[in-house]
Order: C-alpha cells, then structure tokens, then sequence
C-alpha cells in the first residue's frame, strides 16, 4: 500500500504539529494503521495549493486542511469528518464512525464546537498567531479579522475579555465532562471507541500548542485529570503521540 498524502498547516513548533482538525486526521490514520506522509502548506498557500491538487472547498465556500490525497484509490478529499468517513468505506478494518452512527458524530462535532470552543475562539486565534510561521502571519491575521467581523487585532481579546474567554473554556468544558459520565464507560460511545472521542482530545492538541505551561496544567487537572487522561488513552488506541508537552516545548512559557 502506498502512503496516503497529508496536507497539513506548519507551525514555528519543533515538530511543526498544531492545528486540531489534521490531527483527526493523524489520530484515524493511526488508529487505522494506515501509512501516510505530510507535505507542510503554509497558512498563505492553502488556497492555490488546494486547487492545484483537485481538493473541492468544504463548509462556507473555503478551501481548508486538512486534505488527503489517497494514491491507491486516486481519491482527493478536505474535512476531517468526511475523511473519516472516507476511510471508513475504503479501509474498513476498525470502524471510526460505528455502523448508522454517522449523522449522530456530526452532530456531536458540532455541538462540542458551540459548547466548548466558540466562546473562547478569539483568545485562542490570538494564542495561535504566535505560532504562525513568519510567512503567514498577515493571512492569518485578515482572515480572522474577517471572521470575527472586526477591524483591529488588538479589539479580539484584550486583557479583560480574555480572562473571560480562558474561564469561559475551563467551565464549559464542566459540560463535555457531564457527557462522559453519562456514558458510563471509558469513551463518549461507552465501551466504543469512535471519532467522537478523536474530536475531544484534537482540539486539545491544539491547546496543548498554544497555551503556556500553568494553562495546559489547569485544563490537564480539570474534573480529576479527565482531559490528561483522555489524551493519553486516545494516544495509546491509535499509537500515535500527538499533544505532548515536549511536542510542544516551544509553545508559551
């Protein structure tokens, strides 16, 4: 089997490793004991880059990543869901998304998204300029400005309104640990192991890349040490090593 093609975002990082939805993609991939190789695109590059593959836009008209090209099958395809699912029906072995599961773990994404991450978007997007490479900064920072329909990228987290946003993330995810013991197993499908639980622990990777060390801490030893916890045993099912502190040693101090 040849190595499927990753195209992923670099960072100033050691390992250049950050963004969370090709991290789904890394998880799956491990998980499935697929080989792959990843060819780096630049913040700047996504949308001529994309094109020139043959990738189709994904949500909102936008060219993304990460995108896979699968040389066995010819196969070119963006979103991380939708890889998932493609590799589900392609390489069967190991389910992602359990058997009439797929519409449920969409929704889970989403809602995991409005719980969790878009109260606290704005400060992480901050965070996240830091790690930008040189080249890509000023890209970053207009498609965010037009994202959060704002003119000044002093105006999307000042002091006040981050400390908020930081709190914001820390109590939300109370809600997403609620769900988990409800599950009444190790995984959010109970005793299954799914995407779903990949989504959780892949935006975690990019907390893990951008907060600073007192940070990562006190998200790593909410509700008993869950998030730390649920990384690692994520980590140890699809043997992969993603989100580690030393990964990101060059994150924040």
């Amino acid at each position: 089997m040849q190595p499927i093609i990753l195209y992923d975002i670099p960072s100033k990082l050691p390992k250049k490793k950050w963004a969370p939805n090709p991290s789904k993609t890394r998880f799956c991939f491990g998980y499935k004991d697929l080989p792959y190789e990843v060819i780096w695109v630049e913040f700047c590059d996504i949308v001529a880059t994309m094109k020139g593959v043959g990738a189709s836009p994904t949500a909102g008209k936008r060219y993304t990543v990460p995108t896979i090209k699968d040389p066995n099958t010819g196969v070119v395809i963006s979103d991380s869901h939708a890889i998932a699912k493609y590799l589900d029906e392609t390489y069967p072995d190991k389910p992602l998304i359990p058997r009439g599961a797929h519409v449920l773990l969409e929704t889970f994404e989403t809602l995991y998204i409005n719980t969790v991450m878009i109260p606290s978007f704005k400060l992480l997007a901050t965070r996240t300029l830091e790690i930008q490479n040189d080249i890509s900064r000023q890209v970053f920072i207009q498609s965010r400005l037009k994202m959060f329909r704002e003119t000044r990228w002093e105006d999307i987290a000042p002091e006040g309104k981050a400390q908020q946003m930081w709190a914001a993330l820390k109590k939300n995810l109370d809600v997403v640990d609620g769900w988990y013991q409800k599950s009444e197993g190790r995984w959010i499908m109970g005793d299954t192991f799914s995407f779903a639980d990949i989504v959780v622990v892949s935006w975690m990777v990019w907390w893990n890349a951008i907060l600073n060390k007192q940070e990562r801490q006190e998200v790593h030893t909410l509700h008993g040490g869950r998030w730390a916890r649920l990384l690692a045993d994520v980590n140890a099912e699809c043997n992969t090593e993603l989100g580690s502190f030393e990964e990101h040693s060059r994150s924040l101090l």
